[in-house]
Order: structure tokens, then C-alpha cells, then sequence
């Protein structure tokens, strides 16, 4: 009898663990659970009910394993965040919004001193161009690098800033859904 305790217990929990089964199997396997329960409340000992106990078990693992496979084969509906949790993504969205700028502000005070660097570089070397002096093309690259890093700055700000709204405004259709 433990054996078959152990596989009705297996059977129930794959019956309470089924999200998307069947009704007309559900209430089926409620049916063959209350059969067997009234079964091991009789406790006889008859070959009749211990056929019958051995059949509903059989019958029981059948649908819960039917039912398994329906709630594995239908994937679960992903579960929308709250409208807090959305505005705390759009708030970290912001934040770093913030930070690029911060950055880029940062970049701006770098990339003019390398560019006034590069216009006294210029106006030195057309001085010296006379005498063959090579220009600073060091110089030249530097400012390239900076603006370049200065353009994927501001389309990270961009998109963090558009995702901000984003999250806002589905914050807010979340709460008129309420």
C-alpha cells in the first residue's frame, strides 16, 4: 500500500501543478482522487477494490501526465510588470540619461581644449610650413577619437531617454488599467 500512497501523492501534485489543462480531464482526475481516497477510507482488503484502487491510479497518472504535457505545451503568458515597477525603470533610465550627459559634458570641456590645441598647432605650423615643418596630425586624430566618442555618447543618452518615455508611458496605460 505505501507504493501506491507514494504514486497517488505523485499524481496529485502533478494535477495541482497543471496550469492550463483540460477541464473535462481535470474533473476527471478530481473524480478518479475522490474514488481513490473513498477506496483507501474503506480500507478493504477485497480483490475487487483493490483492482478498482489500482485502475483509478493508472487512470490518474494517465491525465495528470496528459495535463502535464498540455501546460508544457502552451508557454505561460509573460506576466506584465506593475506600473511601479515601470516607473522605476523609466527612473533608472533617466538616471542614466544623467550619467551620459555628465559625460558628455565632461567630453565637450576635453574635445575644445583639443580642438583650440589643434587651431595653435595649425597657426604654428603655417609658420613653419616655410621651413618644412610636418603638421600635427596626432592632434587631428585626437579630435576625430573625441568627437567619434562624443556621437556614441549622445546616442546612448538618446536612447536611454527614449526608453525613459517609454516606460512612462506604459506606467501609465498600466494604472488606467486598473
Amino acid at each position: 500500500m505505501p507504493l501506491v500512497l507514494h504514486a497517488f501523492t505523485i499524481v496529485t501534485l502533478l494535477a495541482c501543478a497543471a496550469d492550463g489543462d483540460v477541464p473535462s480531464a481535470r474533473r476527471e482526475l478530481d473524480a478518479c482522487a475522490r474514488r481513490i481516497e473513498e477506496l483507501k477510507a474503506q480500507r478493504l482488503a477485497g480483490e475487487l477494490q483493490r483492482r478498482e484502487l489500482e485502475r483509478l491510479l493508472v487512470r490518474a497518472q494517465e491525465l495528470a501526465a496528459e495535463l502535464e504535457r498540455k501546460r508544457q505545451a502552451v508557454p505561460p503568458a509573460p506576466s506584465a510588470p506593475s506600473p511601479e515597477e515601470l516607473h522605476e525603470r523609466a527612473d533608472a533610465s533617466r538616471d542614466e540619461a544623467d550619467r551620459l550627459a555628465a559625460e558628455i559634458a565632461e567630453l565637450d570641456v576635453r574635445l575644445g581644449d583639443a580642438r583650440r590645441l589643434l587651431r595653435a598647432e595649425s597657426d604654428a605650423t603655417v609658420a613653419r610650413a616655410m621651413l618644412g615643418a610636418q603638421a600635427g596630425s596626432s592632434q587631428v586624430a585626437r579630435v576625430r577619437e573625441l568627437e567619434a566618442r562624443r556621437a556614441a555618447l549622445a546616442a546612448r543618452r538618446a536612447q536611454a531617454e527614449a526608453a525613459a518615455a517609454r516606460y512612462e508611458a506604459e506606467a501609465r496605460a498600466a494604472e488606467a488599467d486598473r
